[in-house]
C-alpha cells in the first residue's frame, strides 16, 4: 500500500540514500577515531579532544544525517505533503557532510579556530532542513500525532543550534557564559529533544507499518508527548532531576505504547532490527534513571549516545534501507525488501555492536571500540550489499533517467 499511495511524495532514491550512505561512513569514522584514542574515554566528562570529536561524528554525521534523510523521505508520506525544493535537500547534504567533518576534526585536534566554520556549515544545513520541515508540517493533512512531534522537534532544533553556536563562541572567542548550563541544555535539546522527539514521532507511524501492527492510540501518544516536552523544558532550565524523572515517565509510556502495538502485529518474526530497537529503548530508560540519580557522566554518555540513539537508529535503518530500495523499484521484477536484507550480515552487526556496548560499559575501552569499528564495517557491507542488489535488479532512482 505504501508503494501505491505514496509514490508521488517520495524523493528520488539518490537523495535519502546519500544521507544514509554518509551516516554509514561517519559511523565507521567515529569508531575508528575512538579506537585510536580509546585511552581517553575513561573519565571523559566533556571538553575538546578525540573523544569529543568522535562524539560529534556520531551526533552530527550519523544521527542528524540519517534523521534528516529519513524524515525528508518518510514525513511527507505521513503529512501528505511532498518535498518540492530538491535542490535544498542536496545543498543541506553537502553542507552537513563538510561541516560535520570539519567540526569533528577541529575539535579532535584542538584547532579551535576551525570549529567556527564547521559549526556554521552545520547550522546552515540544519536551518535549510528546518525550513523544509516547517513547510511540510505547516501543510500537513494527516497523522496529527506525528505532526505534533515534528513541531516539538523543530522547536528543539532551533534552540539546540543557538546553544551550540554559543558554546563554539565560548571556545573560539572566550564568550562569557555558564558553560555547564549551556552544555547541559545543548545535550538535552539535541539528544532528548530534537532526536528523541523525532524518533518517538516517527515510531508511532513507522514501527507499526514495518511490523504490520496498529498504531498506538492518539490520545495516549499526546499525553506522552506533553510529558516529554515538559521534561525537556525542566531539564533545559536547570531542574535536571525533575526533568529526568518526568522524562522517565514519558519514555516508559512511549515504550509501553509501542510494545502494546507490536504485540498486535500480523508479522510474526521481527528480526534483529527490533532487537536493536528494544536495546535502544532499554538504554534510553537507563540513561534517564542515571540522570535522575546524578553522577557517572561517562556511563551516562555511553547509555545515551551509542546505547540509545545509535542503537535505535541502526535498528530502524536496517529495515528502512531495503524497504525504500524495494519501493523505488521500476518496472517488472521488483524485489521484496526481504530479498534485499542479508540476515547473516545483520546478525553479525548486531552481535558486534551490542558486544561493543557491553565492553564499553564494562570499562574495556580498546576491545569495545574495536568491536564497534568491526560492527560499523559490517554495517557498511550491508549498505553496499543493498546497493549492489539494487543495481543487479536494474532498479533506478525515480525521476532519474536510466543513463544517470
Amino acid at each position: 500500500m505504501f508503494a501505491n499511495v505514496a509514490k508521488s511524495r517520495l524523493l528520488p532514491m539518490s537523495l535519502p540514500f546519500r544521507y544514509f550512505g554518509a551516516a554509514v561512513a561517519f559511523n565507521v569514522a567515529a569508531w575508528a577515531l575512538l579506537l585510536a584514542n580509546a585511552g581517553e574515554l575513561e573519565g571523559f566528562a566533556g571538553g575538546l579532544g578525540p573523544v569529543f570529536g568522535a562524539l560529534h561524528l556520531v551526533t552530527l554525521g550519523v544521527l542528524a544525517m540519517a534523521a534528516i534523510g529519513a524524515t525528508l523521505q518518510l514525513l511527507p508520506v505521513a503529512t501528505r505533503q511532498a518535498v518540492r525544493a530538491l535542490w535544498a535537500v542536496k545543498l543541506a547534504w553537502w553542507l552537513l557532510v563538510a561541516g560535520a567533518a570539519l567540526f569533528a576534526y577541529a575539535a579532535a585536534t584542538y584547532r579551535v579556530l576551525w570549529m567556527g566554520p564547521g559549526a556554521m556549515a552545520v547550522v546552515v544545513a540544519l536551518g535549510i532542513y528546518g525550513v523544509l520541515l516547517f513547510l511540510n508540517l505547516r501543510g500537513a493533512r494527516g497523522m496529527r500525532v506525528v505532526v505534533a512531534h515534528g513541531w516539538a522537534a523543530l522547536a528543539c532544533l532551533v534552540a539546540l543550534a543557538a546553544t551550540g553556536l554559543a558554546l563554539v563562541a565560548r571556545y573560539e572567542h572566550g564568550l562569557a557564559l555558564d558553560h555547564a548550563a549551556f552544555r547541559n541544555a545543548h545535550l538535552v535539546l539535541a539528544a532528548y529533544g530534537f532526536m528523541g522527539l523525532l524518533a518517538a514521532g516517527l515510531s508511532n507511524f513507522l514501527l507499526p507499518m514495518l511490523a504490520v501492527a496498529p498504531p498506538p492510540p492518539a490520545r495516549h501518544s499526546y499525553v506522552v508527548l506533553a510529558l516529554a516536552v515538559a521534561a525537556i523544558v525542566l531539564a533545559v532550565l536547570g531542574w535536571t532531576k525533575a526533568g529526568a524523572l518526568l522524562g522517565l515517565a514519558a519514555a516508559a509510556g512511549h515504550v509501553w505504547l509501542m510494545e502494546r502495538s507490536l504485540r498486535a502485529r500480523l508479522r510474526a518474526p521481527l528480526g534483529t532490527a527490533f532487537v536493536l530497537v528494544r536495546v535502544g529503548w532499554a538504554c534510553l530508560l537507563a540513561s534517564l534513571v542515571l540522570a535522575a540519580l546524578g553522577g557517572m557522566p561517562a556511563l551516562f554518555g555511553l547509555l545515551l549516545v551509542p546505547g540509545w540513539l545509535l542503537t535505535f537508529l541502526l535498528g530502524v535503518l536496517q529495515r528502512i534501507v531495503p524497504f525504500l530500495a524495494s519501493v523505488h523499484a521500476l518496472g517488472g521484477g521488483r524485489p521484496l525488501a526481504s530479498s534485499l536484507t542479508p540476515p547473516r550480515l545483520l546478525a553479525a552487526h548486531a552481535m558486534l555492536h551490542l558486544g561493543a556496548l557491553v565492553l564499553l560499559v564494562g570499562g574495556f575501552a580498546v576491545p569495545g571500540a574495536a568491536a564497534g569499528l568491526a560492527g560499523a564495517l559490517v554495517y557498511g557491507a550491508f549498505f553496499v550489499y543493498v546497493l549492489l542488489k539494487v543495481r543487479h535488479h536494474d532498479i533506478r532512482p525515480r525521476h532519474q533517467p536510466a543513463t544517470a
